[in-house]
């Protein structure tokens, strides 16, 4: 029995999962094609932190019966609707500092041997990219890496009573971490190798070390689910793919009240009316919205409102989108003289989805610019001049908002305090734009 790597994210998996799928180590499954027959075929999963939380609760039962024929899962990411139960919903640092990131080990696990931690603390000098809190300890389970002082258990592994071992790294995909240091090919072997099952404890601890009694952790927030709204007028209605940066930027309680629809994707033939404003999040897994192109191109040409935002290829599903990819400098800031440049245009000053939004709301990396068409307008820059935020009200009979910024997938991350000062304001400027 193999492993499944179920692929979530739009693009290739990386060159070590696809070498280990020719060798018969693991098959990869797109996350659309997960059944409960495909887990009953394997005895071991590994899932990305792209994964569709909300298809995965469909198949809870088969999880469950998965990991009590002895089933290993390796989960990345934040766990913010509990698949298993025993499992409790992601808490991140409250109010973190520097320190809180410090990474150490807890009790000593075998697909970490022999790799400096610190190597895997930073990216570029830059800490939080591993982790930021943690999938609260289940009952039983044994910490294996902790941050900050108080060791909060970012890693953990859980050999649980009815059967099955979850493996769980609450960051950024632990597969992706020591980029510069080369270690991510090791790192995604042992991965796969704990998930066909090995390089675990030898022997269950008896006596493992533990985290502080009392950990720095903020409350729970409350995810209420999708959501539909029958209200005549004009409604904010917003696909979400279930990933964790999804759930809580939509669902939470910060801005939920501005979305009067949250659905799949797929659903969105069934939903939009023509006066909507549909909003696509950031980081959307571009194949969802690929599918939906068809979808997309009636409600603008039937004179709708669409924003698109960043990491989520819009030029693959949205008409006359002219984008180049740029490599990400997320470590420019490291620099206190340093400015990346990001500027608001002088159009963006008079345009009320700009009101309140300066250089330094639009400013923490980038991941590309776009060509607008003739007659677009260009509501932010990057440091070359290049527009990274444009309204576009020529290409079709509607509107098109489409940026290369990022904000939810960082809201929704705990990361990066200014992509919330952006959605603190574009959110209600869209609002009052749309007159809603």
């Amino acid at each position: 029995m193999s492993t499944i790597y179920v692929k979530s994210a739009y693009g290739k998996p990386s060159p070590g999962i696809v070498e280990a799928a020719a060798r018969g180590e693991a098959v990869i499954v797109e996350q659309c094609d997960l059944t409960a027959e495909i887990l009953g075929a394997h005895g071991g999963l590994i899932t990305g932190q792209q994964l569709d939380q909300d298809a995965m609760l469909a198949l809870k039962p088969a999880l469950a019966a998965f990991l009590d024929r002895g089933g290993r899962w390796f989960f990345n990411g934040h766990m913010v609707r509990p698949l298993i139960d025993g499992m409790a919903q992601y808490r991140p640092i409250a109010e973190p500092k520097r320190a809180d990131f410090d990474l150490a080990a807890i009790n000593a696990h075998p697909i970490y041997d022999g790799i400096d931690l610190t190597k895997l603390e930073t990216n570029k000098g830059v800490a939080g990219f591993y982790g930021r809190g943690c999938n609260p300890l289940p009952e039983g389970a044994v910490a294996v890496n902790g941050l900050g002082a108080a060791r909060v258990p970012v890693d953990w592994v859980w050999a649980r009573s009815k059967g099955g071992r979850i493996f769980s790294h609450s960051g950024n995909d632990l597969a992706g971490m020591g980029l510069e240091w080369g270690l991510a090919p090791e790192l995604s072997a042992r991965i796969l190798a704990w998930a066909n099952g090995a390089l675990c404890f030898d022997e269950w601890p008896k006596d493992p070390a533990k985290p502080a009694e009392v950990l720095p952790l903020a409350e729970p927030e409350f995810y209420g689910g999708h959501r539909t709204s029958t209200r005549s007028g004009r409604r904010i209605v917003a696909p979400s793919s279930g990933t964790y940066y999804h759930i809580r930027s939509l669902e939470g309680p910060r801005y939920t009240q501005a979305f009067d629809v949250i659905c799949r994707p797929e659903q969105l033939g069934e939903v939009l009316r023509p006066d909507d404003i549909l909003w696509v999040p950031c980081r959307t897994p571009a194949q969802r919205m690929i599918a939906q192109r068809q979808v997309v191109a009636r409600h603008l040409e039937s004179g709708g409102t669409v924003v698109a935002l960043g990491e989520s290829r819009s030029d693959l599903w949205l008409a006359a989108v002219d984008f180049t990819e740029t490599p990400t400098n997320w470590w420019w800031w490291l620099d206190p003289s340093a400015d990346l440049g990001v500027r608001v245009s002088e159009s963006a000053a008079s345009h009320p989805l700009m009101q309140g939004i300066g250089d330094r709301e639009v400013t923490w990396h980038l991941h590309g610019w776009f060509v607008p068409p003739k007659g677009a307008t260009v509501l932010a820059r990057d440091g070359e001049g290049r527009p990274i935020l444009y309204e576009d009200r020529v290409s079709t009979a509607g509107t098109m908002i489409v940026s290369s910024l990022d904000p939810m997938f960082h809201h929704g991350s705990h990361f990066m305090p200014a992509t919330t000062r952006f959605l603190d304001r574009f959110v209600p400027n869209l609002k009052a734009y749309a007159h809603v």
